[in-house]
């Protein structure tokens, strides 16, 4: 995971909030009303992904819209769960583009007392890069050294509840990382540098362990 600037909220959300938020406020907080079956956030998925070419932004895979591949279809996460925050329903600061596998499949509805690490948070220390590091043997996430209290258990439960050391991901990210620190150090010392910056500036998959990788061979003497 790293940070991902959602970009300014566009026109129409306005619109659909005044229209809508009240039956979700009125259906899970006073309880009056079925559950509403608006559901047009869905309207902005392709913008929401268009920020980082289709990659989710908790796992760091490619969504694909196609029915075929299942968990990795596209969709929009209420980061603070409708349930939870219905006001928050049409809320363009609360969406975050998710493949199906982190957002149906393991996110759901929860909401734990400390949050979860949003990665696309305004604050800057409050933002995934200061709350993870990559554990380049096994392809795990972790929490980074030095977080305590809340901001641990936040980076633990966000690990965690969206299974983001899940056999699959986790073989996937390790893939990844390995082969990019084998083209990197095939690369004579100068023009590895370069290669760094191609990658952080392009929309690619794990930018965000490829970040924390780099950290660490920076500290090396490898970058």
């Amino acid at each position: 995971m790293r940070w991902v600037d959602r970009g300014p909220e566009p026109s129409g959300v306005a619109g659909y909030a005044r229209q809508f938020t009240q039956g979700w406020i009125n259906h899970f907080q006073t309880g009056t009303g079925g559950r509403p079956n608006d559901s047009y956030w869905r309207e902005f998925r392709s913008l929401l992904g268009s920020r980082t070419g289709e990659i989710c932004w908790y796992c760091e895979r490619r969504c694909y819209a196609s029915a075929e591949v299942g968990e990795q279809r596209p969709t929009v996460d209420h980061f603070r769960p409708l349930n939870r925050f219905p006001e928050l329903a049409y809320e363009w600061s609360n969406w975050i583009f998710s493949c199906q596998r982190c957002n149906d499949g393991n996110k759901k509805d929860s909401w734990p007392d400390v949050g979860y690490v949003n990665p696309c948070a305004p604050e800057v220390m409050e933002r995934p890069e200061r709350y993870f590091d990559y554990d380049m043997l096994t392809g795990e996430l972790i929490p980074k050294d030095g977080l305590a209290g809340s901001d641990r258990r936040r980076a633990l439960l966000t690990i965690d509840d969206l299974s983001l050391n899940g056999l699959d991901v986790r073989f996937y990210r390790l893939d990844w990382a390995r082969g990019f620190v084998a083209d990197l150090l095939a690369l004579p010392v100068p023009d590895r540098q370069p290669l760094v910056d191609m990658l952080m500036r392009e929309p690619a998959e794990y930018a965000g362990v490829t970040g924390m990788v780099v950290q660490q061979m920076r500290r090396e003497g490898y970058v």
